[in-house]
């Protein structure tokens, strides 16, 4: 193995503790969904993780089931801005997808 080798993998294995840290505590990095949408660290699935798992009633706020309160999360969030912000992500891979079918020739069945 070279030297960039091991750099490549070094900063391989950064980022993907980076990634980990993101989905494993998000709240150490994110306070609301705008925050999670707009991250360039983390790919779309886990994007679509973390606001899965904030959406779940199992963060719901007793006396006010429209609210979520993530534990370490500093203010409870709105369930509507957690789908809207999943809603958000379909409506990119959507777009993606519908991208690539475009530049597929015609030619190509299937």
């Amino acid at each position: 193995m070279t030297i960039e080798g091991t750099a490549a993998v070094g900063s391989a294995n950064v980022l993907d503790a980076i990634s980990a840290s993101h989905i494993l505590h998000p709240q150490q990095h994110f306070s609301h969904p705008d925050e999670v949408l707009a991250s360039d660290k983390i790919t779309t699935e886990e994007k679509r993780a973390i606001l899965a798992s904030w959406a779940s009633d199992l963060h719901a706020v007793e006396s006010c089931p429209e609210l979520r309160h993530p534990p370490g999360v500093a203010c409870s969030i709105r369930y509507r801005d957690i789908l809207a912000a999943l809603k958000s992500l379909d409506r990119q891979d959507f777009a993606m997808s519908s991208r690539e079918q475009a530049r597929k020739p015609t030619w190509i069945f299937g």
